[in-house]
């Protein structure tokens, strides 16, 4: 009768919230009654309490991690769209004829979204998007002439990618609040050790039904972040290999 073993300072951030619910979520699930024991009660009052403001600067860790990933993605796209300028531009100079009429055609529409890059995110998106629904409904097949046709392709993707992270993005549902997200971290795991050591200690002592089971809750999330990490470290050792 003993606590899974499980190394909680290796969790990281996002998962170690996890963590807690998993616990709190068995236990509600568990039917077992708090007040069977008051000082477990008080116990797992505290953890739930604090769980709600952790799992918000966990959010906010997350929603930071979005915005720079949001980020990447714009710099991506934006050397995507100035390569296809840069490709355009090649035949500013062409000698033949028939380039020179297809290389102000597209500049035409080129010259209509020359500060693109410098517009909001979403301002970008849709104006990449018409841009390149005229480039490629340019007169003459300008586009496939120039071997603009792959280009345009990246850049469609790259805006595309960008969008699709843009929508699913979680910061605006952030509060402007700042956390202390390791000393919450702390906080939280101080509570939920002294009472995961509790439990140990009154299931070997009283062996009660009800603590014999209490404890299975708590080894249950033990058992699976532990899996969790093992795992993880079997792959960073074969990736290190």
């Amino acid at each position: 009768m003993n606590l899974h073993s499980i190394s909680v300072s290796q969790l990281q951030m996002l998962e170690s919230g996890q963590f807690i619910k998993r616990l709190i979520t068995d236990f509600d699930n568990s039917k077992l009654v708090a007040s069977t024991d008051p000082e477990f009660e008080l116990q797992i009052n505290e953890l739930k309490a604090q769980f709600p403001t952790y799992s918000d600067a966990l959010m906010q860790i997350q929603a930071q991690e979005e915005s720079k990933e949001i980020a990447a993605l714009d710099v991506h796209r934006d050397r995507k769209f100035s390569t296809v300028r840069r490709a355009i531009n090649v035949y500013e100079f062409s000698d033949d004829p028939a380039e020179q009429v297809l290389y102000h055609r597209v500049m035409l529409i080129l010259d209509k979204y020359n500060r693109i890059e410098s517009a909001t995110y979403e301002a970008e998106s849709l104006g990449i998007v018409k841009f390149i629904k005229e480039i490629r409904e340019a007169a003459d097949d300008a586009m496939n002439k120039l071997g603009l046709t792959k280009l345009i392709d990246y850049l469609e993707a790259a805006n595309d990618n960008f969008q699709n992270k843009f929508d699913q993005r979680s910061s605006e549902n952030i509060s402007t609040v700042h956390y202390n997200s390791k000393q919450l971290r702390k906080e939280i795991f101080t509570t939920y050790n002294d009472l995961a050591s509790y439990v140990l200690i009154m299931a070997k002592r009283k062996k009660t039904p009800f603590f014999i089971t209490l404890l299975e809750v708590v080894n249950n999330g033990r058992a699976y972040y532990d899996d969790t990490l093992a795992h993880r470290a079997a792959i960073n050792k074969r990736d290190d290999a």
